[in-house]
Parts: C-alpha cells; structure tokens; sequence
C-alpha cells in the first residue's frame, strides 16, 4: 500500500485553497491547510510535511519569515518548498528566497497542469 503524501498548504484565500485542495487530493496527497505563519510553524511541528506550497506573504508575514524558522528547526534542511507570486511581486524578494533555499515559485494565476509539473519537478517521488 502506498503511502500518502502531506501537502501544506498556506493560503488566506479561500478561492485559492478551492482550487489547490481540490487539485492535490485528486492527485492522492493528504493537503492540510492553514491561514497564518504561527499555525504554519505548528503543523510543521506536529506532522511529516513533504512539499509546502505558500503565498509570499501570508497574514501579513513574509513567507521569508516560515523559511527561516524552517531551516534553523531541521538544522539547514528545508523542506520542499513552492511559493506562489504574482507578476506585481518584489523580484528582489523572490530572488532572496530562491537564494535562501525556496525550490522555486509559480506566478498566479497558473494552469493546475505547470503546478503539477513544478511539483513533479520539485519532489520527484511526490508525483501520483
């Protein structure tokens, strides 16, 4: 029996969650959500997380801030991450973040097929 993947996703926008949940657990991942870098930070804590998929900024923290705390916890390693951007993004920031470990990013809105791929891309042994 093959083992389920967990996908955190970091989202205030409930349209958005829609269509990523939908999206991931179609694929056969378990897809957790939270709204906030402290519920973020908590789920971490609690669960095996394979992949994080976030907005830049979420509850009005830079993504930036989760990225650190990340690393500093799993001394150095970062789990798999995806930020979401937009076109009107800071490319310093997401420059930065690719630089301090970020996987890669995925400008808004995209076609739930290139989110596949980048996953897949990403995280190989995630792809269903």
């Amino acid at each position: 029996m093959e083992l389920t993947k967990s996908v955190l996703i970091c989202v205030e926008r409930d349209i958005m969650l829609t269509a990523l949940k939908f999206r991931m657990e179609k694929q056969g991942y378990n897809v957790v959500h939270v709204k906030s870098i402290k519920e973020a930070k908590e789920k971490i804590k609690e669960l095996d997380i394979d992949l994080i998929i976030s907005d830049l900024e979420i509850g009005g923290k830079p993504t930036a801030e989760m990225i650190k705390w990340s690393k500093s916890k799993n001394k150095g390693k970062l789990t798999p991450f995806l930020v979401m951007a937009t076109l009107d993004d800071d490319g310093d920031v997401l420059a930065k973040m690719l630089k301090d470990g970020v996987h890669d990013f995925i400008l808004k809105p995209f076609k739930p097929v290139e989110l596949y791929y980048r996953i897949n891309r990403i995280v190989p042994t995630l792809g269903v």
